[in-house]
């Protein structure tokens, strides 16, 4: 058994290590000092990450970043749930949150201020807000998928990965909260299909079920 596992399947242990990382509530999503100057504080000369971007980020979960990624000013990306995984050439804009587990695959493209969140927040009324459990709900982003200003993308509530197709298209604003085929524009609050690509007429076309 390695030592993650003897932490994760020991209550006491596990809560100790905890204590140890994270500062005390309310503020228990940012790590203590030394942990920020070990962890955190080299990642910013790494070539791509910006000074005015926000890192919060755990020892045991991972954080990668592939060759000639960017991360912007105003980013914040938090990996306390789980991974985030960021591939080569994938660029996030102003202001976007990444909250793991996330994976982006290589040209992955985010305009400013995308949401996505890889987990969610119990809703037990008798709790307050800061104190539900919560969830794992793993997003995928799959190669050159592009995704427009203003956009939230949830994962699902059954905990199954949540996956935006190879060079899909997410139009601003949106609210992305199922599936997104490969090769296809998706829309609106829930975001739908309203375009695939025809390779044999070289063209976007309206998909076959909302074809009139």
């Amino acid at each position: 058994m390695s030592l993650k596992e003897k932490i994760k399947s020991s209550p006491k242990l596990k809560q100790l290590v905890l204590t140890l990382i994270f500062q005390r509530k309310p503020y228990s999503a940012r790590v203590r000092w030394y942990i920020w100057l070990w962890l955190i504080f080299p990642r910013y000369f790494k070539r791509g990450i910006s000074w005015g971007s926000r890192l919060d980020l755990v020892p045991f979960n991972k954080f990668s970043m592939g060759k000639y990624s960017r991360i912007e000013k105003g980013v914040l990306i938090n990996n306390g749930m789980g991974d985030v995984i960021i591939g080569d050439e994938v660029h996030t804009g102003l202001g976007c949150v990444i909250i793991g587990p996330v994976t982006l695959h290589k040209h992955v493209g985010l305009s400013q201020y995308v949401r996505i969140l890889g987990m969610h927040h119990g809703i037990d009324p008798d709790l307050p807000h800061h104190h539900q459990p919560s969830q794992k709900a793993p997003v995928i982003l799959e190669e050159d998928a592009f995704v427009g200003t203003g956009t939230v993308i949830m994962g699902k509530k059954n905990g199954e990965p949540l996956v935006l197709g190879k060079y899909c298209r997410i139009g601003a604003n949106s609210v992305v909260m199922t599936d997104i085929p490969p090769y296809s524009v998706a829309v609106g609050n829930p975001a739908k299909v309203v375009r695939v690509w025809d390779f044999e007429k070289k063209e976007w076309v309206k998909p076959l079920a909302t074809t009139k």
